[in-house]
């Protein structure tokens, strides 16, 4: 799995604290690039993405799509069922299909599921990018429209899905972004 993200560039933005490992002892149920980028360069935890995500074979217990939607008494889809909850957006959750390494969203109180990018590094590249949105966001004066269009080529030059949809969770941020509600 190709990575224009590394653990040292996520300790960086979000410091010692605010990156989650998870060093996969058993990795047959999550394909191999996503446990050895989960175990090596990991995700983000902040304000803006919680990540509180357990994967099958890890230190931690696993944290699957099913029985969380169960709690809530949320319909689940068949096939979404073994996925694994990597974390949340304000406004979404952020869930992995382990077998193929593709990560969905169910956006707020949504009863389906969107591709929200190509794999787990796409994911935090997005992140990543969506962190330098926030901080230049919020420095004296900023040019709201051209931050997010930094944002856009950045993450559409990675991996475009996450903006390919119009009623995406990011393109739905980006909009919240510019009518500075942030």
């Amino acid at each position: 799995m190709i990575s224009p993200v590394s653990y040292s560039d996520l300790t960086q933005l979000y410091g010692m604290d605010g990156v989650v490992l998870y060093p996969i002892q058993d990795s047959s149920s999550v394909d191999a690039a996503t446990a050895q980028f989960l175990g090596s360069v990991g995700l983000p935890h902040d304000r803006f993405f919680s990540s509180r995500a357990g994967l099958a074979g890890s230190e931690r217990d696993p944290y699957v799509l099913a029985p969380l939607f169960a709690l809530g008494n949320r319909y689940c889809p068949e096939e979404s069922r073994a996925w694994h909850v990597l974390g949340y957006l304000p406004a979404a959750l952020v869930v992995l299909a382990p077998s193929s390494g593709a990560v969905y969203m169910f956006q707020e109180s949504a009863r389906d599921y969107q591709l929200a990018h190509r794999d787990v590094a796409a994911l935090v590249h997005c992140l990543t990018q969506f962190r330098k949105l926030e901080d230049a966001y919020n420095s004296p004066e900023p040019d709201v429209e051209d931050l997010v269009d930094t944002f856009r080529e950045a993450v559409n030059s990675f991996d475009p899905t996450p903006l390919a949809d119009p009623d995406s969770e990011w393109n739905r941020m980006l909009e919240e972004v510019l009518e500075e509600m942030w």
